[in-house]
């Protein structure tokens, strides 16, 4: 039962995703970056900045998924497995954002009356709901 309700849980997070490669096309494709910095994920590099060497631009990775901690904590996993289908060496960051599409809320009490008086305790979570929008350029580099 356990192994069904996290199968389920996987499926609903994956339909919340939405992710776009759209190659690249230009006359002069040879770009040398000044530097920035990197992680490294999964083996690749993910730069914030163009990377201080040659590289040529393949695509660039559009993603849209809820901004909840799950689907976030796997989004540069996700874009290095997708920079690897179209045969990437790195990739770099060109942009996010988060909006904010609604909040959930709930709450529950307790009343209990004692003689003459009443007293009422009770709780409530809200819960924001986001959605996260990021980009990023699929590189190869130039020996």
């Amino acid at each position: 039962m356990k192994r069904l309700l996290t199968l389920a849980l996987c499926a609903a997070l994956a339909a919340c995703t939405t992710t776009d490669f759209r190659q690249y096309e230009s006359k002069n494709n040879a770009f040398e970056g000044q530097g920035g910095t990197k992680e490294i994920v999964n083996g690749m590099e993910i730069w914030d900045g163009a990377p201080p060497r040659r590289f040529t631009v393949l695509g660039v990775i559009y993603d849209d998924r809820q901004g909840a901690i799950i689907p976030m904590a796997m989004l540069s996993g996700d874009m290095v497995k997708e920079a690897r289908r179209h045969n990437g060496d790195a990739l770099i960051r060109m942009g996010s954002s988060s909006t904010l599409r609604g909040v959930i809320s709930t709450g529950s009490g307790v009343a209990t009356a004692v003689g003459p008086n009443t007293y009422v305790v009770g709780s409530s979570v809200s819960t924001p709901v986001r959605r996260n929008a990021s980009n990023f350029a699929v590189i190869k580099y130039i020996d």
